[in-house]
């Protein structure tokens, strides 16, 4: 059977998430330094000495169980990556997944559609698009980089999907060179293609598990700014443009605050913050416009009705922002102009929170939240000026005076508990200091004091093993937030089939084939429903083995992994096809296939004798005997091949030779090396066997 250990361990747990303090921040991982290279470790295999290299524009994403996933970036020399990185929240480490370890790789594309263990995106960064389905697939668009090749790094077009339980990429969609086709506005064509872009930051998906961006930088006859919107649907493979001009370098049209018009825009801009609130709607913050224009306003935009609405934040280009003190609340504040600013998170209220980035005169390191409630900004944490140093203080400890410093295109999760977290980016915009540093802070609900919001529960689960032989069992545990006081659990294939358990133990499958897990959530805010597609794959049991007997040996059928027992006691080291016997017992063969699943086969043996063949012509002595044995024999076996093997009382060799024997026709044996006790001697010359008890004592 495979295992996969489930374990929360109250030390790491401790050592994760111990000196939180509401309000500050926690350096958690990472170098303090500019420009660290990576640490792999072993692809696969988690370690506290992992991490990723110093990058700046990696993408990010958090998949349903509250990991967080990184890909490529670029580093201080220029150099682009394409490995794909989780970090265990929990475990506080990273685990190098994929990828081939070193930068500036081409693609390897495979077969559009087929996933391959061998696929991989090539080497990119600059604001590729990147989501987390409804299936807990993660999706990454474009960018900059390499494709097939790695002559030339170029805006790319071609669409990806990683499997998290395979560890498989597959190419969906798109080319390396594609230009944009818009074919008929909300209606979704194989044809259609957003092209080769880049710095489109939004990771927006709506309730039907539909894929969107809007703008960015696009290529066609030469590098333009979109302001489009777009929409893959996951279920066609295809893309359909949904609104948005098709021309370029449109500018903004803000029409009436807060007022949703089809004639308003915030036009062709990329590189901006993006969010999501609880009814679907998205929404956009500042930018880098086509005319170089950096901005400072808040967008929203209905889907349902494919119109956005400015309602924050100033018209006016390259503003100033207007902030009042730390924690002040109010409609008339707002974040100064500024682009990069990738890091950006949704609380559970759906509040939207943005940290730093590229401002008119300089790099940022200021963190601002925004209530979709009460309508009114305010700065929470860090510095109003340019350029700030980061103040570390002890890792895994918050402090008052902790801060991130000044920092552009820095990546960023939220994880379970409705904590931010902050990942490497550069101080400066040629990207000379970029950095690994991951930060984690903890919102303060008093700083500001921001309107409560009545939260329904967010399921999620583990179990104690998801890959099972049939028959067997597994049990689930609970990971939900918000405060669950209700559990419904369902487990087609499974016996029981369903539960109302927190969580559920020794839920068992019968017969082979993979398994949807569903729960459900509820407290008197709501309820939330989480399935888990294929979540159990349950292999099959393995055939029966045969036991063949030739003399004393015994053979099993062929399988991928075998163990020897005699009397139901495993024979240590008796693990190969065969195995030759010493004494009368009941003998199995447990074999087990690729996929750890294990049948067993048991026989009798009896031995009615030692000797097989007229050994009056060789003698073993002395018998018992201290520190030397010797073997002698007549005539008749010069030339003859002699093998001779000793097993100790539990049939495992302690002594092996294979030799012709010399005209002297004796050999000596030192048994110096054995302890005292009981062994067997067995002499085959030719097809023939001689057995003989030993007995070692004490000199």
């Amino acid at each position: 059977m495979k295992k996969k250990l489930f374990l929360i361990a109250s030390s790491v747990l401790l050592s994760a998430n111990c000196f939180a303090q509401a309000g500050e921040w926690t350096w958690m991982h990472g170098s303090s330094s500019y420009n660290p290279n990576a640490t792999y470790g072993t692809q696969g295999i988690p370690d506290s000495l992992n991490e990723p290299p110093g990058v700046y524009g990696p993408d990010c994403w958090t998949d349903h169980e509250g990991n967080f996933w990184l890909f490529g970036g670029v580093t201080n020399t220029q150099d682009l990556q394409s490995d794909l990185w989780k970090y265990d929240v929990t475990a506080n480490n990273w685990t190098w997944v994929k990828g081939p370890g070193m930068e500036n790789q081409a693609g390897v594309y495979g077969t559009k559609g087929i996933p391959s263990v061998l696929n991989n995106p090539g080497a990119r960064a600059y604001g590729p698009a990147a989501w987390t389905d409804a299936n807990d697939n993660l999706w990454l668009y474009g960018g900059n980089g390499y494709g097939n090749t790695n002559f030339n790094t170029q805006m790319l077009a071609d669409m990806w999907r990683y499997t998290i339980s395979t560890n498989e990429w597959t190419w969906m969609s798109g080319s390396t060179s594609d230009n944009v086709h818009y074919g008929l506005q909300q209606i979704p064509d194989t044809a259609n293609t957003p092209g080769m872009r880049e710095e489109c930051t939004a990771n927006w998906i709506d309730n039907n598990n539909g894929l969107w961006l809007y703008g960015g930088e696009n290529y066609g006859v030469s590098a333009v700014f979109r302001s489009d919107m777009w929409r893959y649907d996951v279920s066609l493979n295809e893309w359909e443009w949904m609104s948005g001009d098709t021309v370029t370098s449109v500018p903004a049209s803000f029409g009436t605050q807060n007022v949703f018009n089809v004639t308003n825009t915030p036009g062709a801009r990329f590189n901006y913050s993006g969010w999501q609130d609880a009814s679907g709607h998205f929404w956009l913050f500042g930018g880098y416009e086509y005319n170089a224009n950096l901005f400072s306003d808040l967008w929203e935009y209905d889907s349902s009705i494919f119109q956005w609405a400015w309602v924050s934040g100033s018209s006016v280009s390259n503003n100033g922002g207007a902030a009042g003190n730390l924690c002040d609340t109010s409609a008339a504040f707002y974040p100064k102009s500024r682009w990069e600013n990738r890091a950006r998170w949704t609380d559970e209220c759906i509040n939207l929170w943005l940290f730093g980035g590229f401002g008119e005169t300089g790099i940022l390191n200021d963190l601002w939240v925004y209530s979709t409630l009460s309508y009114d900004w305010s700065w929470v944490s860090g510095s109003l000026l340019n350029n700030q140093n980061s103040v570390y203080g002890t890792k895994g400890v918050s402090d008052p005076s902790n801060v991130p410093g000044a920092r552009m295109g820095a990546g960023s999760w939220t994880d379970n508990n409705g904590n931010l977290w902050l990942f490497g980016g550069s101080k400066d915009g040629s990207y000379t200091k970029v950095r690994n540093d991951l930060w984690r802070y903890v919102p303060d609900p008093y700083c500001p004091v921001l309107n409560a919001c009545a939260v329904a529960p967010h399921s999620a689960f583990q179990s104690s093993d998801s890959l099972l032989c049939e028959k067997l069992c597994t049990s689930f545990f609970d990971q939900s937030i918000h405060n669950p006081t209700s559990w419904e659990w369902i487990f087609p294939g499974g016996t029981p089939s369903t539960s109302n358990d927190q969580n559920p133990a020794n839920i068992c499958y019968n017969l082979p084939g993979t398994y949807d897990v569903t729960l459900i959530t509820t407290n008197a805010n709501g309820n939330d429903t989480l399935t888990l597609p294929n979540y159990i794959t349950v292999y099959p049991t393995p055939p029966f083995p045969t036991i063949t007997q030739l003399g004393y040996t015994l053979t099993s059928s062929p399988a991928n992994f075998y163990q020897w027992q005699l009397n139901s006691a495993d024979i240590p080291g008796a693990t190969n096809q065969s195995y030759t016997i010493l004494q009368t017992g009941y003998y199995t063969v447990v074999v087990g296939d690729e996929n750890g699943c294990v049948n067993s086969t048991t026989t009798y043996v009896l031995i009615s004798g030692i000797d097989e063949i007229d050994d009056a012509g060789i003698f073993i002595y002395p018998n018992p005997a201290t520190s030397i044995l010797m073997i002698e024999w007549q005539n008749g076996l010069e030339g003859e091949e002699v093998s001779i093997r000793i097993y100790d009382a539990l049939g495992q060799e302690v002594f092996s030779s294979d030799r012709i024997p010399d005209a002297d026709r004796n050999m000596k044996i030192n048994l110096t090396d054995l302890a005292q006790g009981i062994y067997f001697l067995s002499m085959k010359i030719n097809d023939e066997i001689v057995r003989r008890k030993i007995v070692i004592t004490v000199n």
